[in-house]
């Protein structure tokens, strides 16, 4: 396994925060080289659950549904004070199986994370991935944390209902029915930064994006990789490119873009979760609880290593 790097965030994009025990405790929460760990029992072993809340978050994420379950994960924490997602929970998100239509786990998982929640920007039928939408705004006013995620599929174009000026308004929740609605945007990586991400109020401070394990993705193109993170840093948003988790029975594609590792500001390297346990897999390519929740202690331990997070102390 690689070692954990990132690399360094531009002067301009920093965000100079105070050291305090809570940062402290985020950094430590998560080992910073994995090379040497073997088994999944091992590394989370060393993964400290107990962290402080963060404050003052602002992260889009934006991918297909291997990041779909991450942003849920952090959400429910977020909206539980703390809490992350456990299987013996009465509350616990389920991955959504063939029996549950999709307008149904969209309705349940935004019910869930109600009244943090407000904007679910969704829709889908079948296995119609072409006119899906599924575009979802949460804010926790006590800590002032705020996510995102827009969902993209492979080459096919984001798509959104949305005018970006308002989703910060905290409207009633949003789930919406396709014939009711006019589709905004239609756009690429590219696109939905320059004229989405970099419009919305507050401007997100960072950026999470992964292509998933799609053969047709369009981030196999340099010119598309570097233009994403250029929109990026023209808009002061710090560009995190996460690689893709590791299927359970690898598959032969090209699901991992070293290229982009290079020119992120941030790598974010999940090649740890080539040790998860078939026991911890939901299905070949989704996971079981504490995964996620891992993948986002990681997420937030790196980022409070850059000193661009905040915590409670």
């Amino acid at each position: 396994f690689i070692n954990l790097q990132e690399n360094n965030v531009s002067n301009h994009l920093m965000v100079w925060i105070p050291p305090s025990r809570g940062l402290e405790a985020l950094r430590d929460a998560f080992p910073n080289d994995v090379s040497n760990i073997t088994t999944y029992q091992d590394l989370h072993g060393l993964v400290n659950f107990d962290i402080p809340m963060p404050h003052d978050l602002n992260i889009v994420f934006m991918g297909d549904s291997l990041t779909r379950y991450q942003y849920l994960d952090l959400a429910f924490f977020l909206s539980r004070n703390g809490t992350w997602d456990r299987e013996d929970h009465d509350e616990h998100f389920e991955i959504r199986d063939g029996k549950m239509s999709w307008n149904t786990f969209f309705t349940l998982t935004n019910e869930m994370l109600s009244p943090f929640e407000n904007l679910c920007d969704c829709s889908r039928f079948g296995k119609n991935k072409d006119t899906a939408r599924e575009n979802r705004y949460f804010y926790e006013p006590q800590n002032n944390n705020r996510l995102t995620y827009l969902l993209k599929f492979g080459h096919r174009p984001f798509r959104s209902s949305w005018d970006v000026s308002y989703i910060n308004e905290h409207s009633d929740s949003l789930v919406n029915d396709p014939q009711n609605v006019d589709i905004a945007q239609t756009l690429n990586w590219t696109e939905v930064i320059d004229n989405f991400v970099c419009k919305m109020i507050p401007r997100p401070t960072f950026f999470v994006f992964n292509s998933g394990l799609w053969a047709d993705d369009e981030l196999v193109e340099v010119d598309v990789q570097t233009k994403i993170v250029q929109s990026l840093s023209n808009c002061n948003i710090i560009s995190v490119y996460k690689t893709t988790t590791i299927p359970m029975i690898d598959e032969p594609k090209n699901h991992n873009r070293d290229e982009m590792c290079q020119l992120a500001d941030i790598c974010y390297n999940v090649s740890w979760t080539g040790l998860v346990t078939p026991d911890k897999h939901a299905d070949n390519v989704h996971f079981t609880p504490p995964i996620y929740s891992m993948l986002n202690i990681h997420l937030l331990s790196m980022l409070a290593s850059g000193e661009v997070l905040a915590v409670n102390s």
